[in-house]
């Protein structure tokens, strides 16, 4: 500092200085604080904010790993993509009566799928709807059941394999 910024008795320095050049400083200190990462307690930077896993959780996980997974539905046996294939379309000679079955099948199957993926794949002679999840095969066989008066009807013949 220079002594115009001191006191006249030299002791102290001026407070309207000192507040100067904290605001010269400031925008400087801010991009800088701005830019930096806090650190964890291990060395490591605290990107999301979390405190590190402990050794007796991370223990913890491996037991349960080692334990297998609870029964529940993704453990429960069975197919998680199911198919339903409709063959014999073709019988129908009225174009328009065709449309409107296929365009029945398709909304009993948008019923059944209720949200799930689901894939359809039509020809002249037959369509194939298939339905992904955990509770596939159940959804596959709640299609048929809102189907079955049609299928029977007409004649179709159905299967569970894709085309």
């Amino acid at each position: 500092m220079t002594n115009e910024q001191r006191d006249p008795d030299g002791d102290a320095e001026n407070p309207t200085a000192d507040s100067a050049q904290a605001t010269e400083d400031a925008p400087t200190e801010r991009i800088k604080l701005a830019h930096t990462v806090p650190i964890r307690p291990d060395g490591w930077p605290d990107w999301l904010g979390r405190r590190p896993m402990t050794s007796t959780d991370r223990a913890k996980i491996r037991q349960a790993l080692d334990a297998g997974l609870p029964e529940g539905p993704l453990t429960d046996p069975g197919p998680f993509l199911c198919y339903l294939t409709i063959d014999g379309l073709d019988r129908e000679t009225d174009h328009r009566k065709a449309t409107r079955l296929r365009g029945r099948i398709h909304a009993a199957a948008r019923s059944a799928a209720e949200g799930r993926h689901t894939t359809y794949h039509a020809t002249d002679a037959t369509i194939t709807i298939g339905i992904r999840g955990p509770d596939a095969h159940e959804r596959i066989n709640q299609l048929r059941h809102a189907l079955d008066k049609l299928i029977t009807k007409h004649g179709w013949t159905t299967r569970d394999q894709p085309r």
